[in-house]
């Protein structure tokens, strides 16, 4: 039998089956013949050579899924030597920054079935909370330039990362222009009551452009522009 000459070329293929069946259908409802299926000409032996069980491909999954919702400031999210820690956190919500983000995330999202995927749900949720980012250093620093003024900083940077994550963005609860509008006045609105003084500069028109009554919701991009 001939060598695979590009594994991981494989292995994205098997991902990207998995993510299209898991997110439609659910864990549950999705075996491993169906992935396999689902694959386009993959053995059983190929797909099990990557993945040993169907878990192992849920956890791959999943964990591809959490790095592309994640709104942490890791390596790029870098923080810039200039400027207050708030400068470096209202970047996070400008529209030029979030929207390859939200672009890339609708693209794995838009079959989405929250009640078909509670499991992957509660690991999202789990991940968040156990959790400890850059946004507590962060938000430490805005108090000590005087750019914030948080009172509960883990408090704080436990519901700014669950909110952001989980509940301000339109893929695990969609909505309507108008509703998208309203989350992320009402986002905006709880970050400013914790002292960390964001401001919708242009986000609220970006979330909005992927309602589900948006005129041009398809935010179309090939396959080959967007990595998953």
């Amino acid at each position: 039998m001939a060598r695979n000459a590009h594994p991981e070329l494989t292995q994205e293929r098997i991902i990207k089956a998995a993510t299209e069946l898991f997110t439609r259908q659910g864990y549950d409802k999705t075996s491993m013949q169906d992935i396999i299926d689902a694959t386009g000409g993959l053995s059983k032996g190929a797909v099990y050579h990557h993945f040993q069980s169907k878990e192992d491909l849920f956890d791959a999954v999943s964990d591809r899924l959490m790095n592309t919702m994640s709104e942490t400031t890791s390596k790029n999210h870098t923080r810039s030597k200039q400027g207050t820690a708030l400068n470096h956190l209202q970047s996070l919500f400008s529209p030029k920054r979030a929207q390859k983000r939200l672009e890339a995330a609708n693209l794995m999202f838009r079959e989405f079935s929250p009640k078909a995927n509670p499991k992957m749900i509660g690991m999202e949720f789990t991940a968040l909370v156990d959790e400890r980012d850059d946004f507590i250093d962060l938000l430490k620093q805005g108090n000590q330039d005087g750019s914030m003024h948080v009172d509960q900083v883990e408090q704080a940077a436990e519901i700014l990362r669950l909110l952001a994550n989980m509940w301000l963005l339109p893929f695990f609860r969609r909505g309507t222009q108008t509703e998208l509008r309203a989350r992320a006045a009402c986002f905006f609105s709880i970050m400013q009551g914790l002292g960390i003084p964001l401001q919708d500069q242009g986000f609220s028109d970006l979330l909005a452009s992927f309602g589900t009554d948006a005129k041009s919701n398809d935010h179309e991009k090939t396959e080959s522009e967007v990595t998953i």
